[in-house]
């Protein structure tokens, strides 16, 4: 890999407003790069857009309050609206958390992190397992761990079932070894 550590936005993911996909792969001559997001039903941008109204409708009640004398209501109606936000942006925040699985001919990288890799794996990939457990209750998606000498690490606990399904194939078609184990009791 011609650089170590790998610039999120340079991917162009950054601020991605794709909603459906929750995985996506890039391929060129020399690497795949496989990218994992969790299902954001709506942007920040949507989010702030909400907000706002929220703030309209909210604020039209509580200055209709104050103008019949209840001066009370106008700051504590601020204060619900200042912690609706900080929640819609937390929550936006957590889900722009993203994993990149490069994959070369000798190297496979994982990368974790919201707008920049927080944590980072490099691995030869001729010692690299996919490990799948299967989850306790049947209509849940099993667990895809990546398995390297001694380590082991989760990938894309976020996906549902039939992403975690596409996500095994494409790492298979990838020749890594899958590894399927039973959940101990």
């Amino acid at each position: 890999m011609t650089q170590s550590r790998l610039d999120f936005a340079k991917l162009g993911l950054s601020n991605s407003n794709s909603l459906v996909t929750m995985i996506k792969a890039q391929t060129n001559s020399e690497q795949v790069q496989i990218v994992l997001m969790p299902n954001r039903s709506m942007s920040w941008k949507a989010n702030k857009k909400i907000l706002i109204i929220l703030f309209l409708f909210n604020m039209t009640i509580a200055l209709a309050w104050t103008a019949m004398g209840a001066w009370m209501v106008l700051p504590f109606a601020g204060l619900e609206i200042f912690f609706v936000g900080i929640g819609m942006y937390y929550v936006s925040w957590k889900l722009n958390f993203k994993q990149i699985l490069t994959i070369e001919n000798e190297s496979l990288v994982l990368q974790k992190g919201v707008y920049f890799p927080k944590q980072e794996w490099h691995w030869q990939r001729s010692a690299t397992r996919l490990v799948q457990i299967p989850n306790n209750h049947r209509l849940s998606a099993p667990s895809l761990w990546l398995n390297h000498l001694n380590e082991q690490v989760e990938i894309g606990d976020f996906l549902n079932l039939d992403e975690k399904k596409q996500l095994r194939k494409q790492l298979q078609d990838l020749e890594i070894p899958l590894i399927t184990k039973s959940r101990p009791v």
